[in-house]
């Protein structure tokens, strides 16, 4: 798989499942019998020429908007969808954190839903909140083996102030990810990537879990550390991840993570 990232540019990465590559990605499927946009963005004025897309590339209207977490990059053009005749479809802490606001969801569910199109065509959605944000959705395309993470992977960025209760949070959350049988799988942020990428990131995340806290605990500064922990030759070319992920990393656990002394 290519990982470069080429801003705008519009693929196809499953059948009928398409991005838009972006700082800020935004994606919509062909469910047979409507479109269905993956999240919002954070800019109204994209709402006219996201659905452009959908019809462009699929051939349908749109129908529903599954909105992924309740940041505010992932929701703002619901409001005008929604006038449209979208519905919004969401985890219901989403819509315990939108109150009455025009965007709010239409249709909640409660740790898992699906959303049925046609014939085989379906988003299954499971909620994986408790690290990125509270109301995190992981959600899987069956039938073109497409899973969309949000913002649960970050090419190599931790997602989550990495306290202990959060670590393992996330690496249960991840594991889990792991199950799903996806060719690939879209990210919030960033070029799509797949299974073996988000495993690379659980590996290196323990390796930066087992080697920075005692060079904490040594009184070295973060620049003396970031000296000592070189980011891995094989994630060189992730996306952003040497010009300042990696040392962001270095940065959440010096100030987040205690490890559990052993024999306590």
């Amino acid at each position: 798989m290519n990982f470069e990232w080429v801003e705008n540019e519009v693929k196809e990465v499953g059948p009928g499942v398409w991005i838009r590559v972006a700082i800020d990605n935004i994606s919509w499927a062909d469910l047979g019998n409507g479109g269905v946009v993956i999240d919002a963005l954070e800019d109204i004025e994209q709402a006219d020429v996201v659905r452009a897309l959908l019809k462009e590339t699929t051939g349908q209207d749109l129908k529903w908007i599954v909105t992924t977490h309740w940041d505010v990059d992932h929701i703002a053009c619901n409001p005008q969808w929604k006038r449209e005749g979208a519905i919004d479809i969401a985890h219901e802490s989403c819509a315990q954190s939108a109150g009455d606001w025009e965007g709010r969801p239409d249709m909640t569910f409660n740790d898992q839903g699906i959303l049925r199109g046609a014939g085989d065509r379906r988003i299954e959605m499971k909620w994986m909140g408790g690290t990125h944000t509270p109301w995190d959705t992981v959600l899987y395309f069956p039938h073109a083996k497409v899973l969309h993470i949000a913002d649960l992977f970050g090419w190599g960025l931790i997602p989550c102030q990495p306290t202990p209760e959060k670590v393992t949070r996330l690496k249960q959350v991840l594991s889990e990810v792991l199950n799903y049988d996806a060719d690939a799988v879209i990210c919030g942020h960033g070029p799509v990537t797949n299974l073996e990428c988000i495993q690379r990131f659980l590996t290196y995340f323990d390796d930066l879990l087992e080697t920075v806290p005692p060079l904490v605990e040594r009184g070295l500064s973060l620049d003396e550390i970031e000296a000592k922990v070189l980011p891995p030759a094989d994630m060189n070319a992730w996306w952003r991840f040497t010009a300042w992920k990696h040392k962001k990393n270095i940065e959440l656990i010096s100030t987040h993570y205690k490890p559990t002394p052993v024999g306590t």
